[in-house]
């Protein structure tokens, strides 16, 4: 690029206070600059501003040339007017109004995730007609990573048209990690206020106001990326941590802060962050912090804290994003919590902005959203906050029980009648003991209720009396005498199964708590129901008031979906028991790395080439780990796709073209991701050590062919192609640290999960599909060259001149279906005979098989007979038919052994991919007037035996989302 002084970036305005402010602005070279400022039209002072150099950028490897104008000795709430002129003759021009002393309304704009930033110009025009101090944004201006350097121009700088006359505060958001964050912003801000030794944290109060951000990155995203990725928190994100952690509670706990009428925290990370939440609430509520605000959702969220002392003296916003229109609000049911894990959220939604209004008495936020081809914006949601109590009215209670089980239901109507936002909290007196209440609703989806001024509302509640004997009920005046009966003598909880792994995979585990509420230790009898049969019984024994756990393990002999019930708790399990042919598509690298293709998809030919049409969630391919997929320093990903369409807001987005890892993002989980988000820009990256690092550039095209690619190594950095154009690029990463290869998990196409690891299912709670057409899939252990990628895509059908470094090379024209499972000899039953040569010879009658064998595929089978488990003494040979069948096996001679040879043929074709599936195989035997059976009907009994080819099992749950579980991502 031809460089000729120019400003590339501002001017801008940073830091602003009383009597300070700094004017900044990038150039695409070190050149001579003069700032002419000064008040009512006159430019009377000038300051002569010199480069400074940040860091370095492909187009100025020397560094950027910024150049911050610190002007100081403002008069305070004085608009001022400026110019920034060069030696090359380009002048730009801006005004501003320093901050005022002691303001009776203070009036702040916020804003979050602004990433592509298409609502810029309607907020932009709101900006200016409106003219707050300043305007907070709480993070996350790149779209992929602060890296990508030219993000700022494009997403924020070019379109950001108010930035020269109204100063912005900035909070780092997870994807604006990069040194040019430092250098475009918190450079400046770290001079002008209070901070702590990493220079990301800042403070100030204005008027009646003390404001705080804090850069939740150490916990929201590194110390996430850990634990999601299995790895030991480092050193250094913990004392980050720390740092962070005391310098917060010192600031808030300071004269400066607690004598503020007001205390406003800004972060990225939400409430609802498991991270945030287990390090940032407590600290706010203890120091009385009464407005968080956040972002990283992508997603308007309003919430209280759940501490009924605290209430909505602490309220939590979690803004909207700022890159896509959005107006919505939900307030959910009055009686059912919105988010299952928050009965403290009240209302969820869509927002482009927040506007902050504060006076002595009241402090308000205001959120709105802009609509897509209308001017102006749309109030979301307000909230109020008074400087005076809260005034909860509650009245009409009506108390009444049920004294066998011990609940007590408490119902009336509560009446907001202060000036702010308040939470209803009930305070019940049990025999003169306060137990409060600020849960309402249905049993086990209560809410808190926060009601506006003025608002009323019927509340129902439960509480529990635990202790028999006579009670003495009172809530607000109204009370209730309540006697108790003792609650059952033995009392059950928390029932949990899970099945083994591998082996023990038809193994169900189950426990349940038991209580004894006796006086006296009891011995009794603890059974376990299998779809309402007893299959096991435990004795237990328990001391008077003892709790313990009552343990079972029980042997399914077939696959599928199970009841499993303990003392009146029930839950269901599922057994993995089917075998099923599944198509191989054979890798062309000569490395052995050959796919299953997964679900129905259809194979076509489109021109010259043989495509897999991923039409459904459950169409993809999986090929499965190995030694030569795992990389050292770089790797090059090539898919060649055609997309059908784009993903639906309703549906998840991160639609993967190539992924190896446990998830698209949200931590450190994947080796490469090539993504596609619904707005068709792509998403790449790679991620080592407890770091994700992504970069984005480039957007898919639907309804043609495209050879996408990803590159990377760690000296050079990332580069992406669409077909041969390099759309995006990033710098590398220090050569010392790991790639993580996730060994174990496969690399997939058209498939991953996506979200936050779930710790009790040990996977995200979503998944993520690509509906595309595919035609060749490459992965290489190197970072290819823009030649070698141009190259491949010129001649698609030829190796190309790094094929040592070719790992996987799919076309799809080398599909593999036919394939052949060998069950193990078995004998009827156990047999120790008396001297060597003894034998026991069973006559084998009959073969029942359950199985599912659709058009187009078919299930041979060979039954074979054996006295030593190594020469066939006889066999017969059968194709099976569709459901249920019983084959008479009886003409096979008296043996000691059986064992079940089976042919799967599997059929992929422009209609679809058609697979058998094999359920059961049950062998009825007889030993004189002895009867007895073999089953194989589960995966442990399956991979007893021996498989070649097309068959196998097919993955639990992989299109399964986990609702029981939240996990509050933008997709």
């Amino acid at each position: 690029m031809r460089r000729s002084g120019t400003i590339l970036n501002g001017p801008y305005l940073l830091a602003p206070t009383t009597n300070h402010i700094t004017v900044a602005w990038e150039t695409d070279l070190p050149i001579d600059s003069i700032i002419w400022y000064g008040t009512k039209g006159q430019l009377d002072n000038s300051l002569v501003v010199k480069c400074e150099r940040g860091t370095p950028w492909k187009d100025n490897p020397e560094g950027l040339c910024m150049y911050r104008a610190v002007l100081t000795n403002l008069k305070a709430g004085m608009m001022y007017a400026y110019k920034v002129a060069l030696e090359s003759g380009e002048i730009k021009e801006g005004c501003f109004k320093t901050l005022r002393d002691n303001p009776g309304e203070i009036r702040i704009f916020t804003l979050s995730d602004s990433h592509l930033f298409r609502i810029s110009q309607e907020f932009t025009d709101v900006v200016l007609q409106n003219r707050p101090d300043f305007i907070i944004h709480s993070g996350d201006i790149s779209l992929a990573t602060g890296y990508q350097k030219d993000e700022y121009s494009t997403n924020w700088f070019h379109k950001a048209h108010f930035l020269n006359e109204i100063p912005a505060i900035y909070a780092f958001g997870n994807h604006d990690i990069s040194p040019y964050y430092d250098d475009f912003f918190m450079g400046v801000q770290q001079k002008v206020y209070h901070t702590d030794k990493t220079g990301h944290n800042i403070s100030f109060t204005y008027g009646n106001t003390h404001i705080v951000f804090l850069d939740s990155n150490p916990w929201g995203l590194f110390e996430m990326n850990a634990v999601n990725s299995g790895l030991p928190v480092d050193e250094g994100t913990s004392s980050k941590i720390d740092i962070t952690l005391k310098w917060l509670t010192d600031d808030l706990k300071s004269s400066e802060a607690q004598e503020a009428m007001w205390r406003i925290l800004v972060l990225h990370h939400p409430y609802t962050d498991d991270f945030t939440n287990k390090h940032i609430v407590t600290i706010a509520e203890n120091y009385n912090v009464n407005l968080v605000i956040s972002g990283h959702l992508h997603y308007y969220i309003k919430n209280v804290s759940v501490n009924p002392k605290i209430g909505a003296k602490t309220v939590y916003i979690s803004q909207g994003s700022a890159q896509d229109y959005g107006v919505g609000l939900d307030s959910g049911n009055a009686d059912e919590r919105i988010l299952s894990n928050f009965p403290e959220v009240i209302a969820t939604g869509q927002a482009n902005y927040g506007c902050i209004t504060i006076t002595k008495d009241a402090l308000s936020f205001k959120s709105y959203g802009f609509q897509e081809d209308l001017v102006d914006s749309k109030l979301v949601d307000e909230v109020i906050l008074a400087a005076e109590e809260s005034q909860i009215v509650v009245s009409q209670i009506v108390i009444s029980a049920d004294d066998t089980k011990g609940i007590v239901t408490i119902e009336g109507y509560a009446k907001n009648e202060g000036r702010g936002l308040a939470v209803v909290a009930l305070a019940i007196l049990d025999n003169g003991k306060e137990i409060m209440r600020n849960l309402f609703g249905v049993k086990g989806k209560e809410r808190v209720v926060a009601l506006n001024p003025g608002e009323a509302r019927k509340i129902h509640t439960e509480y529990t009396i635990m202790e028999p004997g006579r009670h003495i009920i009172t809530v607000n005046n109204t009370t209730q005498l309540i006697d108790i009966v003792p609650s059952s003598s033995i009392v059950f909880e928390n029932l949990r199964s899970m099945t083994g792994q591998g082996k023990a995979s038809n193994i169900i585990f189950t426990t349940v708590e038991i209580m004894n509420n006796q006086d006296c230790s009891t011995i009794m009898d603890i059974d376990l129901y299998i779809d309402d049969r007893i299959v096991l019984t435990q004795k237990a024994e328990l001391q008077s008031c003892e709790k313990k756990n009552v343990d079972f393990t029980y042997r399914a002999v077939k696959g599928g979906n199970y009841k499993v019930a303990v003392g009146g708790l029930e839950t269901k399990i599922t057994v993995e028991g089917t075998l099923k042919g599944i198509p191989i598509i054979k890798d062309l690298s000569g490395k052995g790395n050959h796919a299953f293709l997964r679900g129905t998809p259809r194979l076509i030919a489109d021109s010259d080439r043989s495509a897999l049409c991923l039409d459904k969630d459950g169409d993809y391919i999986e090929i499965p780990d190995s030694e030569t997929l795992h990389v050292k320093d770089g790797y090059t990903g090539i898919v060649w796709a055609n997309l059908n369409r784009l993903a639906a807001e309703d549906e998840m987005g991160h639609n993967p073209l190539m992924v190896k890892g446990i998830s698209t993002g949200w931590g450190a989980t994947y080796l490469l991701r090539m993504c596609v988000e619904r707005n068709g820009k792509i998403k790449w990256g790679t991620c080592y050590g407890i770091t994700e690092y992504s970069w984005q550039g480039g957007k898919a095209s639907v309804g043609d062919w495209v050879q996408y690619s990803s590159t990377f190594d760690k000296k050079t950095g990332g580069a992406s192609y669409c077909n041969k154009e390099k759309v995006a690029e990033t710098i590398g990463i220090p050569m010392g640290e790991p790639l993580r290869n996730w060994e174990g998990l496969p690399l997939f196409v058209g498939y991953s999960y996506i979200g936050h690891i779930i710790k009790e299912i040990g996977r995200p709670k979503y998944f993520t599909h690509l509906s595309a057409k595919i035609s060749q899939i490459r992965f290489y252990k190197t970072k290819l060259s823009e030649s070698e990628i141009k190259d491949i895509y010129d001649h698609p059908n030829q190796v190309g001149s790094n094929g040592n470094d070719l790992a996987v090379w799919l076309n799809f024209r080398d599909i593999e279906t036919r394939g052949i499972h060998k069950t193990e000899w078995r004998r009827p039953v156990m047999f120790y005979p008396s001297y060597k040569t003894e034998k026991q010879l069973w006559g084998f009658k009959t073969l029942s098989i359950d199985a599912t064998i659709p058009e187009k595929t078919c299930l041979k089978v060979v039954i074979q007979v054996s006295d030593d488990e190594e020469s066939v003494k006889d066999s017969i040979e059968t194709e099976l038919m569709n459901g249920k069948q019983t084959i008479d096996i009886s003409v096979l001679l008296k043996a000691q052994f059986i064992r079940i040879v089976t042919e799967f043929n599997s059929s992929v074709t422009p209609e679809g991919t058609y697979t058998p599936e094999l359920h059961e195989y049950k062998i009825g035997a007889l030993l004189g007037q002895v009867i007895s059976c073999i089953t194989w009907g589960t995966r442990a009994d399956w991979e007893n035996g021996d498989s070649n080819g097309a068959v196998g099992f097919e993955p639990l749950n992989r299109t399964k989302v986990f609702d029981e579980y939240t996990d509050v991502i933008h997709g």
